[in-house]
This record gives structure tokens, C-alpha cells and sequence, in this order.
């Protein structure tokens, strides 16, 4: 067995080009050229008109050289504050009652829509998918307009136990079922 390693074969990439260039037929290639020009629309040979010889022109002139900056900055301290409780020193966290006795009352602003009211208010977004499966054929959940007041109740849970839509002249009321699921009440 031979183990010497072959030598690589040194090629000429300059000759090998000259070759390939040399090969091309210039007539032919120039009269093929033509009649793709002459396909384009007048707009697109004006375009390359123009685009071309800038193009060519930007990528010949050379781009000024950024000097580094050379000016050093001072660090800064910053204070920072930092809780350094430990959990067992924080005890338990006061946490405020969800529940309220009183209406809460919210009025709709140009724009909103009824999901950016209960994001507004922390109103759980599975109420709100709920409420609009019992909206009904009138629609008063879809259609709120800018000055509607949209009052509700928040159970001790911190789910939505009433909301109520006014309207000018009637007020639309939905409540919690005991399943879970709401019922409307005009």
C-alpha cells in the first residue's frame, strides 16, 4: 500500500476565468441582451437608466472612515435600593379584599372597546368571553360608545358578579348563574 499523501493540483483561477470569458459568444449574448431590453416597459428602462450608473457609482466610492471615539467616560455610582428582608422577616402579604359592596363605575372613553374596559378595571377576560355568549341578538355588549357608563359588582373572588350597561334611556343588566355562567336581564 502506498500512504503518501497526493498533492493537491495547483489550479489557475485567473486562466480558468480568461478561458470561460473567452468562450462566450459576444454577438449573441449582445443581441439576446437587446431584445430583453426591448421587452421592458419604457418606466422600467428609464428606471435602470438612472439606478444603474448609481449603483455602480456608490459602490466604487469610498465610504468616509469613522474615527473612534476617543473620549472616556467616567463611570457613575448609582443607587440602587435593594430589599434585603429575607422572606422569613417579610411575613405574610397584606392582601386587600376583592369584594366591594358598592357599585364600581367606569365610563367609556372614544375608542375603547368592552375588552379594554375590563382590562382597565383587572376584570377577568373568561367573564367577559362569557358574558358575550349570552349577549343576545341586540348586542349592548358589542356596541358601548364613548359616555356609556359600565357599572359592575366583583365577588370575593375577584370574578365579576354584575355589570350593567347604560344607555341613554334603558339599562341592560348581566348577572352570575350559579353554574358559573351569566344571564341577561333588560
Amino acid at each position: 500500500m502506498n500512504r503518501r499523501k497526493k498533492k493537491t493540483q495547483q489550479v489557475d483561477y485567473i486562466q480558468l476565468a480568461k478561458d470561460k470569458v473567452s468562450a462566450i459568444d459576444w454577438m449573441k449574448a449582445k443581441q439576446g441582451l437587446q431584445s430583453r431590453w426591448a421587452q421592458l416597459p419604457k418606466l422600467h428602462q428609464r428606471a435602470l437608466m438612472v439606478l444603474v450608473p448609481v449603483v455602480l457609482l456608490l459602490m466604487l466610492i469610498p465610504l468616509p472612515q469613522s474615527e473612534p471615539n476617543t473620549e472616556q467616560v467616567e463611570p457613575q455610582r448609582v443607587a440602587i435600593s435593594v430589599n434585603t428582608q429575607s422572606l422569613s422577616e417579610q411575613g405574610e402579604p397584606k392582601t386587600q379584599p376583592l369584594q366591594s359592596d358598592q357599585w364600581q363605575e367606569y365610563t367609556v372613553k372614544s375608542g375603547d372597546t368592552l375588552a379594554q374596559v375590563f382590562r382597565a378595571n383587572d376584570l377577568p377576560m373568561a367573564d367577559l368571553n362569557a358574558l358575550v355568549k349570552v349577549e343576545g341578538s341586540d348586542k349592548p355588549l358589542s356596541h358601548i360608545k364613548a359616555g356609556q357608563l359600565v357599572r359592575f359588582k366583583i365577588k370575593t373572588d375577584g370574578t365579576l358578579d354584575m355589570l350593567q350597561l347604560e344607555k341613554s334611556s334603558k339599562s341592560v343588566m348581566f348577572f352570575r348563574l350559579s353554574d358559573g355562567g351569566f344571564a341577561q336581564s333588560k
